[in-house]
């Protein structure tokens, strides 16, 4: 389905301009020749409002599993959500650490079932995350964690 958004503030090489802009199918596509009466596109009018790309945000403590009462997938995702946000890499400060595939999986399985946005998660550099001591399996994470971090501990 098309949707034509009207007079918003649009981020364009680099900067805002006023403009329109018409999605389908969640994509952005030409819309210089408008259709006309009922094939017409939806038209949403942003009264100037901000339209920009979604955000990203690379370092979020999610700190599920482990430590929910602090933080939830499903909590930090909406919030994240609501704030503009489409993207959220959580941070490994986990209970069980995401340092193998195993870990990992069990993280990746709350994710998939609460996130309301993409959530990527982060591996340890070290096992445990002590910053020191024995180095996660690098080649065994990489398809798995979108980097890697011991968040807030220097690797000795």
């Amino acid at each position: 389905m098309q949707r034509l958004f009207t007079g918003g503030m649009l981020y364009r090489k680099g900067r805002l301009s006023r403009g329109d802009m018409a999605l389908s199918q969640g994509r952005i596509v030409d819309f210089s020749s408008p259709k006309q009466g009922d094939g017409a596109p939806p038209v949403v009018p942003l009264n100037g409002k901000l339209l920009i790309p979604g955000l990203v945000d690379v370092h979020v403590h999610l700190r599920e599993p482990g430590f929910s009462y602090k933080e939830t997938i499903a909590t930090g995702s909406l919030a994240g959500a609501r704030g503009g946000y489409t993207v959220l890499c959580a941070m490994p400060n986990l209970d069980p650490v995401p340092d193998s595939p195993e870990h990992v999986a069990l993280q990746q399985a709350i994710i998939d079932r609460d996130a309301r946005i993409h959530v990527y998660p982060y591996g340890s550099i070290t096992k445990g995350q002590q910053g020191r001591g024995e180095l996660v399996d690098f080649a065994a994470l990489a398809s798995q964690v979108i980097a890697f971090s011991d968040d807030g501990r220097g690797v000795q």
